[in-house]
């Protein structure tokens, strides 16, 4: 590093089995320890994360101290990218009864999605459609958790997050892990195991290609082999209307319109840029409020055999939608 060079490197080393381990800020070759400090309240920490969980949790900002009538007033609620409702509770340090809380929330947005839609589309707009109401996400924040804290959330499906604050306003935030039990074994020695975590049952490829033409299947099968193809750190996953395709960050949301007969796709972009010269692809309204999915997509079976546009055509464009991932 030059020596005229101001700007400090910050070094951190942590992971999820241990937080302690100390961070350092490195300046002219010099390592100096980076001292943790404290939020002066948990509103400081709340403000914080509720300013920027776009960027730290990919989740648009809904409302926050949003009060119930028989719930309670939920801390934060959000939207993530597939349009799963968020709720997110604080704690400054570690305290009890923060998952029951924000169950207790998430009790609320199942039990009253029309109030639920309302806000959205009173906070992020009018054209917010499809949320998914079958699979909600809980997010809790705090420094540390108990054992008891780690089986709930676990039974609840719930994600736990810790944090550490840093004198030079350095923040590190990083998921927990999950619980690990003791089992005796036979000569009574005592190991430690991680608790399985059963899958949610998910819709399958199947239902969403029920009713669907045998062209249409037959183009399904052969895009989303070619989408698999692309690389091997793809993943796939069904929602209740949709098929979504992801690495780090979701790149395409998939609808099997069978009535329509065609494919609908949502695809990801950098700043809205595709190299798109037969214009195949519509732009999706930011009202919308699907971030950096900013592109809408058909593919027809009828208009591919009319060669209206190629094959080839729309996997350049779902491969544009992958690359915008890297």
């Amino acid at each position: 590093m030059s020596a005229q060079m101001q700007s400090p490197i910050l070094l951190f080393n942590c992971s999820k089995r241990d937080f302690r381990m100390p961070a350092f800020e490195i300046i002219n070759k010099k390592a100096k320890k980076i001292r943790q400090k404290e939020f002066n309240s948990e509103q400081e920490l709340h403000k914080l994360i509720d300013d920027n969980l776009s960027e730290i949790f990919k989740i648009r900002y809904i409302k926050d101290e949003y009060i119930t009538t028989k719930h309670g007033r939920i801390e934060t609620i959000g939207l993530d990218e597939s349009n799963r409702p968020v709720v997110i509770e604080y704690k400054k340090s570690k305290e009890k009864g923060q998952l029951v809380q924000a169950n207790r929330y998430m009790t609320w947005i199942k039990q009253n999605p029309d109030s639920f839609e309302l806000l959205v589309r009173k906070n992020l707009g009018s054209n917010v459609d499809n949320i998914d109401f079958t699979n909600p996400r809980i997010i809790c924040l705090a420094q540390e958790y108990s054992i008891d804290d780690k089986c709930l959330a676990l039974s609840l499906g719930a994600e736990l997050w810790k944090y550490r604050y840093y004198e030079n306003n350095m923040l590190i935030i990083i998921r927990e892990e999950e619980p690990e039990q003791l089992i005796k074994g036979s000569g009574g020695k005592t190991t430690i195991e991680k608790i399985e975590k059963e899958p949610r049952k998910a819709r399958t490829i199947e239902e969403h290609l029920k009713g669907a033409s045998d062209a249409l299947k037959k183009l399904f099968y052969s895009l989303d082999e070619r989408i698999m193809d692309i690389s091997s750190d793809i993943e796939k996953y069904t929602r209740q209307t949709e098929i979504v395709y992801k690495t780090s960050l979701t790149f395409a949301y998939l609808a099997i319109q069978n009535r329509k007969d065609r494919l609908r796709y949502y695809l990801r972009t950098e700043e809205d840029k595709i190299d798109d010269p037969k214009h195949l692809t519509s732009k999706i309204p930011e009202t919308h409020g699907y971030g950096n999915i900013t592109r809408l997509l058909f593919v027809s079976p009828t208009e591919i055999k009319e060669k209206k546009y190629d094959f080839e055509d729309v996997v350049d464009l779902l491969k544009q939608s992958y690359n915008s991932t890297q």
